[in-house]
């Protein structure tokens, strides 16, 4: 769903991003300060460059969503969950309207919380010939979750999720009733707040790492630390796997938080160790990004990282001159694998979520920097080296080693990554309640890739 409202949003970001990077690119260049020396033994570009890529794509998010309102029309819809830190944040009395539209006709819905825990809703329609009112007796039995009495008595069970109203059937299949006159709305969550916050953090220790070099146990430390915390603040988590054996829903229980923290540190150490050439570890993070907002229910607020990313890639990639080169840094790379690791579990553990994919769908999104990093990390725990020390035993370095050059093991990189996506929600769409499917085809291709790279891991290390 690209309109002008979309286009406007993207270039806006991507400008944004574009206008950052110079800045910060600039400053580190005339301080000497974040900038990565070649070594010709590992680094391999010609000059030094600044480590500055990730400050300019947090920069040109943030300052291009207050900038989106005032812009482009985009209006920001306030959906506060009752999760994490801003639990006491949810609005509890008072009335609340939204306007709907439905067969053409215009209806306003107001709800007001009593006392005794029910909610009274009075539903006014109009049309330029009569207008009606109705009143329906609404009971809440869970988070976003009510039962409804209608006025001849019949019972109906909704959920009010990111501005729609879904009727739930006794299957439990959501079916979408009412759809709110504005679409053109950017939801500002709990979620999103928390996660600007966090990726804040992120930046903040990572640009020390790029400028003093913090040992690996203390990164170790801050990336469990910082995947706490916004589990802490947003309340999303991975409290389910799927059905990924074939015996059922895996619920995690207990275990949930601290998988969930060990999954979102894997994933951003696997980001960080893919940041190898240019514009790998920038288009991966695009296109599971791209994927989510594409192929789900189109999310405006989304096209703003992606807009930034991609103002990035342009000087990352030399488009705007090869002197005018940034890099991610530590600090883009791990902000990055945060940040999809976080959208990948936003929308896989909602499933009321309209764009909601299956947890191990989530595994094909970011397959690459996944497997590469598990193969590496194993090779080198069996030849006693330890995991998280640099080395040439990646995937983009073997692929340099065949003589590959290094734009057409990026174009690889694009076409497998968004390859290995496009199968995984193929297989969702295929087997919708069968997820082990997904899942053993996965353990598959990741044994595959492993045997074929053992061979070259011993001359590369």
């Amino acid at each position: 769903m690209i309109n002008s409202l979309a286009l406007s949003i993207l270039l806006l970001a991507f400008f944004a991003s574009i206008t950052f990077n110079g800045f910060f690119r600039a400053i580190a260049k005339k301080n000497n300060f974040l900038i990565d020396i070649p070594d010709k033994s590992r680094k391999f570009h010609f000059r030094a460059t600044p480590l500055t890529g990730g400050i300019g794509i947090f920069f040109g998010i943030l300052v291009s969503g207050i900038l989106v309102t005032g812009l482009t029309g985009a209006n920001y819809s306030l959906d506060f969950s009752n999760k994490g830190f801003f639990e006491s944040s949810q609005i509890n009395n008072g009335p609340i309207s939204k306007n709907f539209e439905v067969d053409n006709q215009d209806y306003e819905l107001s709800l007001n919380k009593t006392d005794d825990n029910k909610i009274s809703v009075e539903i006014n329609s109009s049309t330029s010939l009569n207008s009606s009112s109705e009143t329906i007796e609404i009971i809440p039995i869970s988070n976003k979750k009510y039962k409804a009495t209608l006025s001849n008595g019949d019972e109906k069970f909704y959920i009010i999720d990111s501005g729609k109203v879904i009727e739930i059937s006794s299957s439990d299949e959501t079916i979408d009733v009412f759809l709110p006159t504005n679409i053109d709305t950017i939801y500002l969550n709990n979620f999103s707040i928390s996660l600007y916050i966090c990726a804040l953090f992120i930046m903040i220790f990572m640009i020390f790492d790029d400028y003093l070099t913090i040992r690996p146990i203390y990164r170790l430390m801050f990336q469990f630390c910082i995947a706490g915390l916004m589990i802490a603040m947003s309340g999303e988590y991975l409290h389910q796997i799927g059905n990924i054996l074939g015996l059922g829903v895996i619920e995690l229980g207990v275990f949930a938080i601290p998988f969930t923290i060990f999954c979102v540190v894997g994933l951003m150490n696997a980001f960080n160790m893919i940041d190898g050439l240019n514009g790998i570890c920038a288009s991966l993070a695009l296109i599971p990004i791209m994927y989510v907002t594409f192929l789900g229910n189109f999310s405006y607020g989304l096209l703003v990282p992606i807009g930034s990313i991609l103002g990035f890639m342009a000087y990352n990639l030399g488009y705007l001159g090869k002197k005018r080169r940034v890099f991610l840094g530590d600090s883009g790379s791990n902000m990055l694998g945060f940040s999809v690791a976080f959208i990948c579990i936003e929308y896989s553990q909602n499933i009321n979520h309209s764009s909601y994919i299956n947890p191990v769908t989530a595994l094909w999104l970011v397959a690459i920097p996944l497997i590469d990093c598990i193969s590496v990390v194993i090779s080198r725990a069996l030849k006693g080296i330890m995991p998280f020390r640099p080395g040439r035993d990646h995937l983009h370095h073997k692929l340099l080693d065949l003589g590959i050059k290094p734009r057409r093991i990026l174009i690889i990189f694009i076409l497998v990554s968004s390859m290995l996506a496009l199968i995984g929600f193929t297989i969702e769409a295929s087997f919708q309640n069968e997820e082990y499917i997904s899942f053993y085809a996965f353990l598959v291709i990741s044994f595959f890739y492993y045997l074929l790279s053992k061979n070259g891991i011993e001359k590369n290390v």
